[in-house]
């Protein structure tokens, strides 16, 4: 990709603020809230879509060295997990009266360092030892799919990776598989990345970028419908409804393929794109400072008052913010720049380029 999407970062931003924010508003409920939760999982949708897009856009219309493609994979995902997931593994095991869902286990812990997806009794759900990993198991999920398909052009590898999904998809639909790595694996979920992946294809066409008024018109109704859709579906299974999902891939798709359309009359606004940069460093690392900052707020104010509730979250999602700033810029750069250096043949300096990947 020789052009940086500015607008894609900005989007980038958004998706991890959403979830940050989630995460914020959460904290004080003793009860599940079903928007709060939504919002969570409209983020992780929009990374979804982002990252299905930039994938197609970055490999180009034609072949690609799936080996190339997966260490620059490697580079920009592992190493960061890897030390969030120990990080997380240790506390649990020397404090563990820090963490609510969170329990050290040896073999959870290999596992979630190899992106096998497992049911988790701690959380009560297919996590990783470090909850917020799970989005990981499904960017590392497409990424190996998709560099199966590098043999073939653009389209038909787009193609052949919406009829994977889409058929593994149906299976679970049918099947209801109860064992973790079946259940995980046959989950609409990586639909959003086929979502993202056609708009690369429109993208590298020429189409997404001129898209007509009427065509903005039409999908700007179409993304209102699909946010409205996705917070008011209530069936009984919380978050996770293949309802709701349809109507946020739908929005966060209208939200990237308008962020194409308009990206070269969007002002650039510096604050803004380092957010984007960011965005892995604040999803990463945004739940310790809002447990640390809640937790400590919380034992001077009543989380029964929602005006204090609401005036913790927004300190929190500040601070979660300012947070990942701080991590991406004296933790994620450096460890980027090292990675590049030892397994990509780059030096520190382009550290920032392949961050854009």
């Amino acid at each position: 990709m020789q052009h940086k999407f500015i607008s894609i970062q900005y989007l980038r931003g958004l998706a991890a603020v959403l979830v940050l924010a989630s995460h914020a508003l959460l904290y004080p409920l003793l009860e599940r809230d079903l928007a709060f939760g939504r919002l969570g999982w409209l983020g992780v949708i929009l990374f979804f879509v982002i990252s299905g897009f930039i994938m197609v856009v970055v490999t180009g219309e034609g072949r690609f060295s799936a080996v190339g493609f997966l260490r620059r994979r490697f580079i920009r995902i592992v190493p960061m997990y890897w030390g969030a997931t120990v990080l997380a593994a240790a506390l649990a095991l020397l404090a563990p009266h820090l963490f609510k869902t969170t329990v050290y286990d040896t073999g959870q812990l290999l596992s979630s360092l190899l992106f096998i997806p497992f049911y988790n009794p701690a959380s009560g759900g297919i996590h990783p030892l470090y909850k917020l990993g799970w989005t990981l198991n499904y960017e590392v999920f497409f990424y190996v799919c998709f560099a199966l398909l590098a043999f073939l052009g653009a389209r038909a590898r787009v193609i052949w990776l919406t009829v994977a999904f889409t058929a593994l998809a149906a299976l679970g639909a049918l099947l209801q598989p109860q064992a973790a790595i079946p259940q995980f694996y046959t989950s609409f979920m990586p639909l959003a990345f086929c979502a993202g992946a056609w708009l690369g294809l429109a993208t590298l066409s020429g189409q997404a970028g001129a898209l007509s008024r009427a065509g903005v018109a039409v999908a700007l109704v179409l993304a209102m419908l699909g946010l409205a859709e996705g917070f008011a579906v209530d069936r009984g299974s919380f978050v996770e409804d293949g309802f709701a999902f349809a109507g946020f891939v739908v929005f966060a798709t209208v939200l990237v393929l308008l962020a194409v359309r308009f990206e070269r009359s969007l002002p650039r606004v510096a604050l803004l794109e380092q957010i984007g940069d960011a965005s892995y460093s604040i999803y990463l690392v945004h739940i310790y400072e809002v447990a640390v900052l809640a937790g400590l707020a919380f034992t001077l104010l009543n989380p029964a008052d929602i005006w204090a509730d609401y005036v913790v979250a927004l300190a929190s999602i500040i601070g979660g913010t300012v947070a990942g700033l701080l991590v991406y810029r004296f933790v994620e750069r450096p460890v980027l720049g090292l990675a590049n250096s030892v397994f990509g043949g780059r030096r520190p300096a382009a550290a920032a380029q392949a961050a854009a990947e």
